[in-house]
Formats: structure tokens, sequence, C-alpha cells
């Protein structure tokens, strides 16, 4: 690979600055009301600057969120579904130290709609970790369940959690580790979305056999 010219380390570290000033940004207000000029002023840059990376909005916020993308944690998918607790407590605790970030990727993701690659990615690891626990249940509910799990580990509901809830670092892993396990514990019993419906339906069914 050929080494950087200093103007291609140049550009780099401008879109850093850019970066860094916006996920300051959008961390602490949000996705709609914010100005390039804004940004620029808080990246130490001018407008015309500015300009020249990023001609829009829309153009800066997707770049943004492919930034921050390659910041995020990747340690999920060395962990198995017997290991929910040690894989959400170490996410978790990197969620922590680059808590700036992770709030400004889930807002990005709320707010702008904007498609996050690798949240495909960490789908597929989440139905391969929970493949063995969705086999009794229909494709439809497997999905559903599996979705709704990568959904309460993922960092959107822990900037939930902390952000908008105020819950502290702890007690946002104790209660996603518990809903979780909840329904992992559910899943190894057999049970799935429509269970207690199917049970509903078997009970009325005996009850008019007799």
């Amino acid at each position: 690979m050929p080494e950087q010219t200093l103007r291609d380390q140049h550009a780099d570290f401008t879109r850093d600055i850019i970066f860094e000033a916006l996920t300051r940004l959008v961390s602490k207000e949000g996705v709609h009301d914010f100005s390039i000029q804004r940004v620029a002023d808080l990246a130490g840059i001018s407008h015309r600057t500015m300009y020249r990376y990023f001609p829009t909005r829309e153009e800066l916020l997707e770049a943004l969120a492919l930034w921050l993308e390659g910041r995020m944690p990747r340690q999920l998918s060395s962990y198995g579904p017997d290991q929910l607790e040690d894989a959400v407590r170490s996410v978790h605790g990197l969620f922590e130290e680059h808590s700036e970030k992770v709030t400004a990727l889930a807002v990005l993701a709320a707010g702008a709609r904007i498609r996050i690659p690798r949240r495909n990615e960490h789908s597929r690891t989440v139905e391969r970790s929970l493949a063995g626990l969705v086999r009794h249940l229909d494709p439809e509910d497997a999905r559903a369940v599996v979705t709704l799990i990568r959904s309460i580990l993922g960092s959107h509901m822990w900037s939930h959690l902390r952000n908008d809830h105020g819950l502290d670092g702890e007690h946002t892993t104790d209660v996603v580790v518990w809903a979780v396990r909840t329904l992992m514990d559910a899943l190894r019993y057999g049970k799935g979305p429509r269970s207690n419906k199917a049970e509903r339906k078997a009970q009325a069914t005996r009850g008019v056999s007799r």
C-alpha cells in the first residue's frame, strides 16, 4: 500500500476534526438544527473548507455515520449465547469509554434515518448466536425475536437508557442483561411470542371436548 502524502494526511486530519466537532454537536443537540457554519466554527475551519469536503448536510451526516461505525466495538461476535453477561458488560464498558460517539451514532440512526452498514453485520452475529434457541419457532417469529434481542443489545438501547432515562452505566447494563436473559430463558423452555396464545387455544379446545 502506498504511503500517504502530506496532502492526504492533512485531509484525514481535517475530516477527523470535522467529525469530532459534529459528534459533540449531534450527541448534545440532535441532527435537525445544526448548520454547516456551526460545525465549521466548532472545528475551527473555514466555511469554504467545510463545503469542499462535504457540500451538503446529507453527505456530512452519512460520512459521520461511517466514521463513527469504524470506531465502535466489535467484540460481540466473540461471545456465545452462554456468555451473555460477559458480552454485555464488555461491550457496555466500551460504550461508556466512547459515550459521546455512541450517542451520536444512535441519534443519527434514529433522527436522520441514516442506514448504518454494520447493523446488518451485528444482526447476523446475534442470529448465529441464537440459532439453537429459536429453532422451535416458525421463521417469522424467529426473525422477530432475534431482531428484538439485537435491539436490546445495541448501542441505541444503551443510549436511550443512559441519556433519555438517566440510568447510570451499571444500572443500564443490569437492565439489559436481565431483559435478554429473561427472553433467552423463555426460549430455552420452548416458549415463543405466541406460546400463551397457543396454550389458551389448546385449553379452550380441551374444554369444549369435555
